[in-house]
């Protein structure tokens, strides 16, 4: 159960505590959708209580410890090895069939959001509302969760226009996974249905990152965490393209928008990649 007590301020929205299912569409990608949901990952464990890391067997699948526990505290944080060189390790949490306890050093996502966070306006007003902490938050620790619509390709593409000519603010979230069977896709979109992740902005020099997160079903959680140490009400951003871009020169055939993070970092307008 996601231990999640946030909620919109806004009353037309639909406030989720993980994603769903997008809008049905007769295509082979969204009947694929629909059975991931449904489906329930039957890898498990048998730990007693608490899992006896590296030795179980989540773990194993996971090619390592997902999270470090604190020296003085219970508090979980994310293997820095997971995010070796740029490239994300396969998080797998321990799931439903495991018989291990919901305080096991693998589940931590599945347990909801920072229990510090809260909706603001940003300092720069054209950006609108943003996501901050009240407290101290420290590098590794999970923020929340990215949550939305599960939607199709064919979706994802369909819902910019009318973003464009209303203008509209665009939240669908493309995440690509690389591996040797090649890139897999998953677009979420928290426009109307969506949890408090959906109010965190980009920012060229972001203090959290996107890591995608299995728990019970193969669709990924997009879990924010923190990628340094974030102080007491900053707002809360993280990267919404390739942080490793070197160059975001402006395409003839493509309306950007023009960032305003405002960092020193900044490279001037949104990221923006053709799905």
């Amino acid at each position: 159960m996601i231990d999640d007590n946030y909620s919109h301020q806004n009353h037309t929205l639909m406030y989720v505590t993980e994603s769903v299912p997008g809008p049905p569409e007769n295509s082979k990608h969204y009947n694929q959708i629909v059975e991931d949901f449904n489906s329930q990952l039957t890898k498990k464990c048998d730990c007693n209580n608490l899992c006896e890391l590296p030795c179980c067997p989540c773990v194993k699948q996971s090619d390592g410890s997902n999270y470090v526990p604190s020296l003085d505290t219970d508090i979980l944080y994310l293997n820095e090895s997971k995010l070796k060189d740029g490239v994300m390790g396969p998080i797998l949490e321990c799931n439903d069939l495991c018989s291990c306890s919901y305080n096991c050093g693998n589940r931590l996502v599945q347990r909801g959001p920072h229990k510090s966070l809260y909706v603001g306006m940003s300092c720069n007003e054209k950006k609108g509302l943003g996501l901050f902490c009240n407290n101290f938050i420290q590098k590794g620790t999970f923020v929340c969760e990215y949550a939305g619509e599960v939607i199709t390709k064919a979706q994802a593409i369909s819902r910019q226009p009318p973003n464009i000519v209303n203008k509209e603010m665009n939240y669908i979230f493309c995440l690509n996974e690389h591996s040797v069977s090649g890139i897999s896709q998953t677009f979420v979109d928290p426009s109307e249905f969506g949890n408090i992740g959906r109010y965190a902005n980009h920012s060229c020099d972001p203090n959290c990152v996107i890591v995608p997160v299995r728990v019970n079903i193969p669709i990924p959680k997009l879990a924010l965490f923190a990628c340094k140490d974030i102080p007491p009400h900053s707002e809360v951003t993280f990267h919404y393209g390739s942080p490793d871009r070197t160059s975001d020169l402006v395409e003839e055939d493509v309306v950007q928008k023009k960032c305003l993070c405002g960092t020193a970092k900044c490279k001037g307008w949104m990221p923006y990649q053709k799905f």
